[in-house]
């Protein structure tokens, strides 16, 4: 399990106009790269946080199977760490699904319970609805424009299909990610960050993605998206807030009707531990 831990983390500051990828080597010191390190995007700076992310993606990856234990000093020594902010990072991978931690056991990964994804989904919509609606307050024409441009291309891959459910969620997520940061709320900005970039939503796009595969499908979200803008762009604070929230339980909602079809047993319990 620990022949691909000595992989340093990487860190990936975005500031919501562009983003810059820095490669930090064990001891601390960070330099540029000039190719991304493989795995998922990342908006925290300390050591913990980076070390989570950088597990995290190993654990999605299955290089780190479910019930498989992680040990601390194992760690340590791969990340050229201390064992405090491993610690730390397995109490945010647990936070965020990935794994359990059991008194006098250590820690676990967690097998993938497809019923967290759907909560997951249901807070997501909620959070991302107060952003909408502050960020429609602060009527920034700025927002309107950079918002404009994402819609486009999601209006694109409805019509055309020429990229991968994953992409097009993606462009989403940019789009997301624009009207967190323009509610003002950096609280609000940071949750959802944190749910959207490294939590088990990412599930959703694995292969076979559970949504965005069909043109019917990716047309209701780029309609979802296009009303959402001209709510915005009208200042209509009330109905950008309800768009927002029904184009993510949208999402939740096609993912559960893919799993029912795919894994019947396993989708009965998604629904009713997911409300």
């Amino acid at each position: 399990m620990m022949g691909a831990a000595k992989s340093a983390p990487r860190e990936e500051i975005v500031d919501g106009t562009g983003t810059s990828v820095r490669a930090q080597r064990p001891n601390g010191v960070t330099e540029p790269s000039a190719k991304p390190a493989a795995g998922p995007p990342i908006c925290a700076l300390t050591l913990p946080q980076q070390i989570a992310d950088h597990l995290g993606h190993r654990i999605m990856q299955g290089e780190c199977p479910p019930g498989s234990r992680l040990k601390e000093e194992e760690f340590a020594e791969a990340y050229a760490v201390s064992r405090g902010p491993v610690r730390e990072a397995f109490r945010i991978l647990e936070r965020r699904g990935f794994v359990e931690i059991v008194p006098r056991h250590g820690a676990r990964v967690r097998a993938f319970d497809p019923a967290d994804l759907a909560a997951l989904f249901s807070v997501r919509a909620v959070l991302f609805g107060l952003a909408a609606r502050q960020a429609t307050e602060r009527r920034s024409a700025e927002l309107v424009s950079l918002l404009g441009v994402e819609v486009a291309r999601l209006g694109r891959s409805a019509e055309a299909m020429d990229i991968s459910p994953r992409a097009h969620a993606l462009i989403a997520g940019d789009a997301q990610h624009l009207i967190a940061r323009f509610s003002g709320n950096r609280p609000l900005l940071r949750m959802l960050e944190e749910m959207t970039s490294r939590a088990l939503w990412r599930m959703a796009w694995t292969d076979p993605p559970l949504d965005l595969t069909t043109q019917p499908r990716r047309q209701q979200s780029a309609r979802f998206w296009s009303d959402l803008l001209a709510a915005i762009r009208s200042g209509d604070a009330a109905e950008a807030e309800r768009i927002a929230r029904s184009l993510l339980e949208a999402s939740r909602d096609h993912m559960i009707a893919a799993m029912a079809a795919r894994r019947p047993r396993v989708a009965a319990e998604f629904v009713e531990r997911a409300g």
